[in-house]
């Protein structure tokens, strides 16, 4: 019997926690942490760490083979440094458009 609670506890409520510790720690931010890139910067990379959480655990990746992890982690950490890339571009044409 205690180690199936053991096993409930580790299937539902440890990723319920990571998850709400995750998100607190974004509510902190939002109120704490002045506007700016930094802010955002936080912002993304929680919201990132989310993701692969999510996509690890309730996608059951982390069960699976690695190349089929690497089939669906890969274009998704290509997109994130095209976001980048054009998140820089999109900052200096604004700075040069708009004078800001």
């Amino acid at each position: 019997m205690a180690a199936t609670e053991h096993s409930l506890w580790y299937k539902v409520w440890r990723p319920f926690l990571i998850l709400f510790f995750i998100t607190a720690a974004e509510f902190i931010v939002a109120f704490t942490v002045p506007k700016g890139a930094f802010k955002t910067s936080l912002f993304v990379a929680m919201t990132i760490a989310k993701a692969f959480y999510i996509t690890a655990y309730f996608m059951h990746m982390k069960f699976e083979r690695i190349s089929l992890a690497y089939i669906i982690i890969s274009p998704l950490i290509l997109l994130m440094a095209l976001f980048v890339a054009l998140w820089y571009e999109g900052e200096k044409l604004f700075q040069l458009l708009f004078g800001g």
